[in-house]
């Protein structure tokens, strides 16, 4: 089940074109997204 979140405008316009930019469909940009994200929480520099 997905969580009932508020996402910015700003945000959900910058991953709609991470989305045209790689050839993916915006539940892919949106996961490859918040992958890359978890990745640099998870180990921070």
């Amino acid at each position: 089940m997905r969580p009932n979140i508020d996402i910015p405008w700003s945000i959900h316009g910058r991953v709609k074109d991470h989305a045209e930019c790689n050839d993916m469909n915006l539940t892919e940009a949106y996961c490859d997204v918040l992958e890359r994200g978890l990745k640099d929480v998870e180990t921070p520099d």
